[in-house]
């Protein structure tokens, strides 16, 4: 009896280890369909750097995103209804192409992702600094990786701010490289400063 209950025993601890340890490999391993890099590293941006690298500033609301590939590689395009612009030329919407993305159209779906790379959801309201991009025909870029992208929401008491999320960038400037911050501004102010900016140019 003694032998059976022993040897029942070292069974349940054997499965434990090799189930543990799968467990581990699993955990540690990343998914074969996902393809991501470690550190995102950008030259930092002053607010006066954005405005004068930007072709458009505009404030708007996604409405649609979808990734496509282009040269071998996933990007999504965001499609921006623009309600307000403070630079460059106005129109309704426009689009803006984002690193990364998710084509679920495959047998096994495939995945590109960047870490800290600007994202824009359906239903997001965003203040954007953009940039141009020939490679993708009237489409644009972030400026500065993420850095041009503000998300605009709402504080405890109801103000819009816009807040920027840098904490997964390095920064590189002129006394070295840092990791970037995170940001909250009233939107009105924030508005204010870039349209003074603007004036000045």
């Amino acid at each position: 009896m003694k032998k059976i209950t022993l040897a029942s025993c070292l069974l349940i601890v054997i499965a434990l280890l090799v189930s543990a340890r799968w467990g581990t490999k699993a955990d540690d391993a990343p998914p074969a369909n996902t393809l991501s890099t470690d550190t995102t590293l950008a030259a930092a941006l002053s607010l006066q750097d954005m405005i004068s690298q930007s072709d458009v500033i505009a404030i708007g609301n996604c409405v649609n995103a979808q990734s496509v590939w282009v040269d071998g590689s996933l990007v999504t395009m965001a499609t921006v209804s623009v309600s307000e612009t403070l630079k460059g030329a106005g129109s309704e919407t426009l689009t803006v192409v984002l690193p990364g993305g998710i084509d679920a159209n495959r047998k096994i779906p495939v995945s590109m992702s960047y870490p800290g790379a600007p994202r824009l959801t359906p239903g997001e309201n965003a203040f954007l600094f953009l940039t141009a991009e020939p490679e993708f025909g009237n489409n644009y870029t972030v400026a500065g990786f993420s850095q041009g992208k503000f998300s605009i929401v709402k504080d405890e008491d109801g103000e819009p701010v816009v807040s920027r999320d840098l904490s997964e960038i390095s920064l590189r400037g002129d006394n070295g490289v840092r990791r970037g911050q995170s940001n909250v501004l009233p939107l009105s102010s924030f508005k204010e400063q870039v349209k003074g900016y603007l004036k000045n140019q």
